[in-house]
């Protein structure tokens, strides 16, 4: 196929990036469109013309939106032309109203990695919504033999925090009486507000990779923990980087995971600081979950997968992920 992205860089995830080379590796043909750095360069009109131009002479089969990472005007222009699909990497607040969506309601394929919002996208006026979950990067997140002292801990949390934030409630709740019982090292910014000091407060991916070495429980704390098969990205880079991954349960979690195999999860604050105390204790336990969650996103789910699956959906054929529970052995 032939595939229009517009993205931004994304230079702390690289995600925008691993996307494009997965679609390459299966052989379609792309082309990448960053209107904002255009728009930086030649300006808002310049920009928005040279981009349809691009776009146009292209000719693609569809067009990809990262988030909304498209003007109005230029969406507008190419949805008369080609068939638009947008992927919304995280979970939106409840409840979605037609006010809400934006461009999302004007795209002919809505791609969400929070399942249990498709009927709420839906119910809002989306035309159609299916489920694409994100993925690793082989390339980047892998497992490394050795981290600097800097990155040894027996509890490693990444992501921003800010008070006041909703999105990071859940977080500050949290992380607080974890680091009240535990070594725990921060990575991001905004700590500061809940009296807590971040080890770095930029994680890039080979810091990813280090954190997920030295940390002997990598933290999981999603903004949403009520939304069906909703989590974020860091599930999979911290698989995919080897990390033994503690993180909150979310609705029908287990038709992806298996429990205490390829990761663990927490249903309460105080269940999360048992288990952290109960896994310190057993490192071969520890090894051995977190070389089944390696093994598990290796084998369903790197960028390749998503790949696969975007053009699946796209094409309405049926998903072919999450794997069944036989083919998770």
């Amino acid at each position: 196929m032939r595939i229009a992205l517009f993205v931004k860089s994304k230079r702390r995830t690289q995600t925008t990036r691993s996307i494009a080379r997965a679609l390459v590796r299966a052989g379609h043909s792309i082309r990448v469109i960053r209107e904002g750095k255009r728009r930086r360069l030649i300006g808002r009109s310049l920009a928005r013309a040279s981009a349809l131009a691009s776009v146009r002479r292209f000719r693609p089969d569809f067009v990809f939106i990262h988030a909304q990472d498209i003007s109005r005007p230029l969406f507008d222009a190419l949805a008369k032309q080609f068939p638009t699909v947008m992927f919304t990497p995280d979970c939106w607040p409840s409840p979605i109203s037609a006010d809400d969506l934006g461009l999302a309601a004007d795209v002919d394929l809505l791609c969400t990695v929070a399942q249990g919002q498709i009927a709420e996208f839906e119910r809002a006026g989306v035309r159609r919504a299916c489920y694409l979950a994100e993925a690793h990067d082989p390339e980047l997140h892998y497992p490394v033999d050795a981290a600097p002292d800097e990155f040894h801990s027996e509890v490693a949390f990444i992501g921003k925090y800010s008070v006041g934030s909703e999105l990071h409630r859940t977080r500050g709740e949290l992380i607080r009486p974890v680091a009240e019982h535990f070594d725990t090292r921060l990575y991001g910014q905004g700590w500061e507000e809940l009296g807590l000091t971040p080890t770095r407060g930029d994680v890039y991916p080979e810091q990813y990779r280090q954190v997920c070495c030295g940390a002997k429980i990598v933290l999981g704390c999603d903004w949403r923990h009520d939304v069906r098969w909703y989590f974020s990205n860091r599930t999979w880079f911290t698989l995919g980087c080897g990390g033994f991954l503690l993180t909150n349960y979310a609705p029908d979690l287990e038709e992806i995971f298996e429990n205490h195999r390829h990761l663990v999860w927490y249903r309460s604050v105080e269940e999360a600081n048992e288990l952290i105390a109960h896994y310190l204790e057993r490192p071969d336990e520890r090894a051995r979950i977190a070389a089944e969650g390696h093994g598990y996103v290796t084998a369903h789910r790197a960028y390749d997968h998503f790949a696969r699956d975007l053009v699946d959906l796209f094409s309405e054929r049926p998903p072919r992920f999450p794997p069944s529970p036989e083919a998770r052995d």
